[in-house]
């Protein structure tokens, strides 16, 4: 204990910045726990909504969900969501898996989801683009 007393008096520098270091770390780490919602990529999407049935909600413009969405999904756009107007409360108990084209606007819409109680709320990482990659087939019925 008496080395660590010297080398800290002795290396003032290396002490606060190892400290702040140690803060960002445990800051990042905090942040990353306190989130209420998970990203999922697609294979793991495909497991929520055959293992735990889960609702997918397509948060891009009826625009875009007309011309093509994954299957079974719902279209309550993303303002529709932030503005309260989107009559999804029957949901709040049940998993639900939010997308948008590349997944950012999805971000907003699952925090939003979060902020309102849901219980589990999850983002498809890279949106419908990442579906598409995949190669998976979309509906447009």
């Amino acid at each position: 204990m008496s080395q660590l007393m010297e080398f800290a008096g002795n290396h003032p520098f290396m002490v606060v910045l190892f400290l702040v270091v140690l803060f960002l770390f445990l800051n990042s780490l905090y942040k990353e726990k306190s989130k209420a919602y998970q990203n999922v990529n697609v294979d793991q999407l495909t497991r929520l909504v055959n293992h735990k049935n889960a609702q997918v909600i397509d948060v891009r413009p009826k625009e875009a969900f007309d011309q093509g969405h994954i299957v079974n999904a719902i279209n309550m756009p993303l303002d529709d969501i932030t503005a309260g107007k989107a009559k999804i409360d029957k949901l709040k108990k049940k998993p639900v898996i939010v997308y948008c084209q590349v997944g950012k606007s999805s971000l907003k819409a699952s925090q939003h989801l979060s902020d309102a109680g849901f219980e589990q709320v999850f983002n498809l990482q890279g949106g419908i683009n990442s579906w598409l990659n995949d190669k998976l087939p979309l509906s447009k019925a």
